[in-house]
C-alpha cells in the first residue's frame, strides 16, 4: 500500500503522545489533586493514543489479509466507526457526570470525537480513502493532544 508510511507515522506519534502521558502525573494541579475531569482526560490521552496506534495499523493488515486495498479500507473503515462511536459515547458519559462538559477544551473534544466518528463511517460508506481515514485519526488524536495541553496548562509552576 503506497500510503502506509503515512499511517505509520501517524501511529508512531500516537505512540508519543501516549508516551507523554507520564509527564502529568509529575505534576501539580491547583488544591494539590487533579478534578475527576482531569483525571478522565489523563486516562484519554492514553487511550485514544493507542486507539490510533492500532487503527492506523488496521488497514494494512486487512489489506494483507485481503488482499484488496478498496475492500479493506472500506471493512477497517467500518469497524472503526462503530467503535469509535461506542468510546465517543462511553466517554461523554464520564465527562458529563465529572462536570468537564462545558469547559472550552470539553467542548472541542466533544466535536473532535463525532467528527473524527463521522469521517471514518463516510470513508466506509462514501470514500474508501487512506487520506479520509489518515485525516480521522488525526482528528482522533487531537483529542489526546488538547487534554495533555489542559492538564500541562492547569498544572501549577515547582
Amino acid at each position: 500500500m503506497p500510503s502506509e508510511a503515512l499511517l505509520i507515522g501517524i501511529a508512531t506519534i500516537a505512540v508519543a503522545v501516549a508516551g507523554f502521558t507520564a509527564v502529568t502525573s509529575t505534576l501539580t494541579p491547583p488544591g494539590g489533586s487533579w478534578s475527576p475531569a482531569q483525571r478522565i482526560r489523563q486516562r484519554a490521552i492514553v487511550s485514544t493514543s493507542f486507539n490510533v496506534v492500532f487503527e492506523a495499523l488496521a488497514p494494512s493488515i486487512a489489506i494483507a489479509l485481503l488482499n484488496d486495498e478498496h475492500t479493506a479500507l472500506v471493512v477497517v473503515s467500518a469497524v472503526v466507526a462503530v467503535y469509535a462511536g461506542g468510546i465517543v459515547s462511553y466517554r461523554a458519559r464520564q465527562m458529563y457526570r465529572a462536570g468537564g462538559y462545558w469547559s472550552r477544551a470539553g467542548v472541542m473534544l466533544f466535536v473532535a470525537g463525532p467528527t473524527a466518528t463521522l469521517l471514518f463511517a463516510a470513508n466506509a460508506l462514501v470514500f474508501a480513502s487512506v487520506g479520509v481515514f489518515a485525516l480521522a485519526l488525526c482528528i482522533q488524536l487531537s483529542i489526546a493532544v488538547v487534554s495533555f495541553y489542559t492538564l500541562v496548562s492547569a498544572a501549577q509552576g515547582p
